[in-house]
Order: structure tokens, then C-alpha cells, then sequence
């Protein structure tokens, strides 16, 4: 089989992004003879790549086989509507020959879970371990949890591996114990760094980045920065296989170092002119920086696309508070608890656009029962050790926003995100100015910075006209190139 390097193969990614999922929401192959992709074409792909009658180009890659194959195993137990269709089934049995002769040995355990597989390395025994488990739609403690990512996260454990783990729990619905434990292995609660500043807002975006919408977070933590509140942001250049525009691109174009250590970054959190800081998910977790590209051949978003955004870095003295966006139902309740359990006075999840905690700048309906919309936002405030939880949708019209549509730059590129928050700090009114108003505001007066909605969107709005949140990323920009 095939490393990394090469494919992954699309035809096989096509399968997988209908297999690769949940109980609920996994698609059969071949459940009509019209359907575009069948099981038996598939099947033939991986057994000619097998065979290395493929061009490198067309190769199916090792983590794209663990995927693949976990998957069809896992879905042998789904519910009727998911599990193997009548075409996976006659296919399997027309190749079963081809693929027990051709498959590697980390292949068949795959397929077959109960036969003896060998590990090769202490971290591969792990792994195989924790497979046994999964494969059977069993979930892993938190220990286990935290053992199989540390594990998958070295260079000892074969891609095919680390993928059907990552697919395998995405698969299964991961537990809080599991979702707790993939946080805390890349970045454990006792590396948290004390820093000197009363406050501190984490902000969580996907760090996959946008393609469609502004992301105004950078400029955000700029207006907040100039009103007195600290924030911190963090994530990667670039992640498959989405490859939007993040903040870290955003912060190259313009000019600032984003090779920052957290020594560094605390510094400028902690410098009044400044205020805030971006760290790089390469400079504080390398190890799983280093894997991103293991998504681009799993296809589907594995646990980590959730848990990365509440990584917490540093840690205030006196009030500590996260901003999280998502897209996904269901996670924003396990991350939430995550961020009370750390200790968090304030959480904040946003259905914002892209998966964002990026609010629109029009809320096109309200939310129902069974529906959340964009803009919709729910949380907990710490008050007297108790927990009082709240939730409404955010709608722009109440902070004096009225838009018909909800309105885009014409260029969506790092580039134009620095051109146009730099504009838009500088006073420059229009969409762009208004997101930063709508976004600071709502925020701050959600976290609890500021007690009506109208006063929140004056101070936000004296922040950016006086000049003073263009100063703290000019200051940011500047003292970074010295770290």
C-alpha cells in the first residue's frame, strides 16, 4: 500500500465521504444501479492499486485504506438504513479472494478484528488495542483516549491506523471522556501558562479558514484590545481539505511574525499598547500540527476539527473566557462542558458562519425547536460557583444592523481580509465595519464586559473612529517582528 505522498485517490474519497460517518447520516453505496458510485468500482480502484497498476496520481493511500475499510467494518452494526447494502455485500464477496491476497496485514485486521494482529511498536500495540473497541462501536475511557491520540501522534503508528482511529470515534459519536481526552493530548491543562492581565477571551475559530465569509476575529481582538479586554487567538496556516483563509494568513500578509512562542505571545497579551497575541498550533502542539494532512485522505472532520478550538494557552488572574464557533449540533454542548469543567467564568458557543463564531449581518430566520439558525448563541456564566446557561438568537437589527442580504467581499483571499480590516479600522464604514461592531459588541455584552447591547456598540464603535484598535494591531504587527 501506499503512503501519504501519494493520492489520496478521488473516486475512493467519494466513497468515503458517504461511508465515513455517522449512524444517521452514512449513505450506502449502490443502494440503486444509477447511483454514481458503486462498490464494486471502488473495490476494483483499491485492488489495482494493490496491484500498482495505477498512476502514483491515481494511488489509494495508506490512511485512505484505514478509513475506508474501518468504516465497512464499523457499519456491519449501524441501524437498517446504514449498514452494508445488498451491492457492498455482493461486492465483498465477488473480491473477498483478491483483497485477503492482496491487503496488508494492518488492512485485514481492519476488515476481520477478532484475528491476531502483531504490532510493530509499543505505540502501535496501543492503537490496536483501543481498534478492538472501536470497530465494535465501543468507546474508550479517558485514559484510553488520551493514550490511543498521544500514540497517534508519534511517528510510530502506521497512517492506515491513525486514520480508522479518528474515523472510527467520529463514526461512533464521540463521549465526553473521549472528547476530553483528544483536548488534553495536544495540549495538556498543566501547560496552561498564568499570564498577567485581569481578563482574557479565547477565541476558537475551525481552523480550516473561510472561503465564503469575512473572518473578522483578528480585527475583533484588535477593537476589544483598545477597550481594555485581552484576547488570544490561535490555529494553523493552512488545513485540508478545506485550505480557507485563517488568521495566520491574514497576519503574514500583513506583515507580523507568526512564529511566535507562548513566552513571546504572553508578553504581548500582557503589553497595554497591545493586548492581544496569535500562536500557531505549530509553535505550541507540533506533533499535531504535524499530521494535518492525514485529513485531506480521511475526508470526513475527525474529533480534532472539534476540540482543537477549545484549546486553552494562558490563563488570567481574575476572569478567564472562551468564544467558540460550530457548525455541527451536539458539539457545542460537550465543548461548552469542557470549558466549565476548565474553569472558564464565561463560554460562548456561536452557530456562526462557516462553523465561526463570526455573527452575520442578517438573521435570515429564527430558531425553532429542532433547528438552530446562523447567529444563534448559547453559553454559561460562572456567578457565586453556579452555573446559569443561557441562549437567543442574535439578531443584527437589534444593534441597529438592518442589511436585506447578507453581504460578502468580492475577493476571498488573505489579501483582501487584510485590506479590508485594515480599511475598516481606519474608519472606512461599510460591511466589513459594521461585522467588527456587530462582533465586538455582541460578544463583549454576551461574555459579560458590558451591560446593555447599545452602550456595548458605542464603545466598540469609539474603539475603532478614535484610531485606538488600529494603533494595538500596528503595535501587534511591530513588536512581533522583535520576538
Amino acid at each position: 500500500m501506499h503512503g501519504n505522498s501519494l493520492g489520496p485517490n478521488a473516486d475512493v474519497l467519494e466513497a468515503q465521504a458517504r461511508v465515513c460517518t455517522g449512524p444517521h447520516q452514512t449513505r450506502p453505496l449502490g443502494v440503486r444501479e444509477t447511483d454514481p458510485i458503486q462498490p464494486e468500482t471502488i473495490l476494483e480502484i483499491i485492488i489495482k492499486s494493490a496491484k500498482k497498476e495505477l498512476s502514483t496520481a491515481q494511488m489509494v493511500s495508506d490512511a485512505q485504506m484505514g478509513a475506508f475499510f474501518a468504516a465497512m467494518t464499523i457499519r456491519k452494526s449501524f441501524p437498517q438504513n446504514t449498514r452494508w447494502s445488498q451491492a457492498e455485500i455482493s461486492a465483498f464477496d465477488k473480491y473477498a479472494a483478491d483483497l485477503t491476497r492482496l491487503m496488508p496485514l494492518e488492512i485485514e485486521f481492519l476488515r476481520h478484528p477478532d484475528t491476531t494482529y502483531y504490532p510493530s511498536t509499543p505505540e502501535e500495540n496501543i492503537v490496536v488495542e483501543a481498534l478492538k473497541k472501536i470497530l465494535k462501536r465501543e468507546h474508550l475511557t479517558y485514559s484510553e483516549t488520551l493514550k490511543v491520540c498521544k500514540a497517534i501522534l508519534t511517528n510510530q503508528v502506521k497512517d492506515a491506523f491513525k486514520a480508522a482511529v479518528l474515523i472510527g470515534q467520529r463514526m461512533n459519536l464521540e463521549s465526553y471522556d473521549e472528547v476530553l481526552g483528544y483536548l488534553d493530548a495536544v495540549f495538556a491543562p498543566d501547560q496552561v501558562k498564568p499570564i498577567l492581565v485581569d481578563s482574557l477571551t479565547h477565541f476558537g475559530e475551525p481552523f480550516d479558514g473561510a472561503t465564503r465569509y469575512f473572518r473578522p476575529t483578528l480585527f475583533v481582538a484588535a477593537v476589544r484590545a483598545a477597550m481594555g479586554h485581552a484576547s488570544v487567538l490561535y490555529g494553523v496556516d493552512e488545513m485540508p481539505p478545506k485550505n480557507g483563509v485563517t488568521e495566520e494568513k491574514v497576519l503574514q500578509v500583513l506583515g507580523a511574525n507568526t512564529k511566535l512562542s507562548l513566552e513571546s505571545a504572553a508578553t504581548l497579551i500582557e503589553d497595554t499598547t497591545v493586548g492581544f497575541a496569535y500562536v500557531s498550533q505549530r509553535e505550541y502542539a507540533p506533533a499535531a500540527y504535524a499530521i494535518r494532512q492525514l485529513r485531506q485522505h480521511i475526508k470526513k472532520r475527525p474529533p480534532w476539527a472539534a476540540t482543537e478550538k477549545a484549546q486553552q494557552l494562558f490563563s488570567a488572574s481574575k476572569m478567564n473566557c472562551m468564544v467558540i464557533g460550530y457548525y455541527h449540533l451536539g458539539y457545542e454542548k460537550k465543548l461548552l462542558q469542557l470549558i466549565w469543567d476548565r474553569g472558564f467564568h464565561t463560554g460562548l458557543a456561536i452557530k456562526g458562519e462557516e462553523g465561526t463564531s463570526n455573527y452575520a449581518l442578517r438573521l435570515s430566520s429564527p430558531s425553532t425547536s429542532d433547528r438552530q439558525a446562523i447567529n444563534y448563541s448559547q453559553g454559561f456564566r460562572r456567578i457565586g460557583g453556579q452555573r446559569e446557561d443561557f441562549s437567543q438568537d442574535v439578531a443584527p437589527e437589534d444593534f441597529g444592523f438592518n442589511y436585506q442580504k447578507n453581504p460578502r467581499l468580492e475577493t476571498v483571499n488573505a489579501e483582501s481580509f487584510g485590506t479590508a480590516g485594515i480599511s475598516a479600522l481606519s474608519g472606512q464604514k461599510g460591511h466589513v465595519y459594521d461585522r467588527l461592531v456587530l462582533n465586538t459588541a455582541t460578544i463583549d455584552y454576551l461574555l459579560g464586559f458590558c451591560s446593555d447591547p447599545n452602550s456595548a456598540v458605542k464603545n466598540a464603535r469609539r474603539a475603532i473612529d478614535s484610531g485606538k484598535a488600529l494603533s494595538h494591531l500596528k503595535a501587534y504587527i511591530a513588536k512581533s517582528q522583535t520576538k
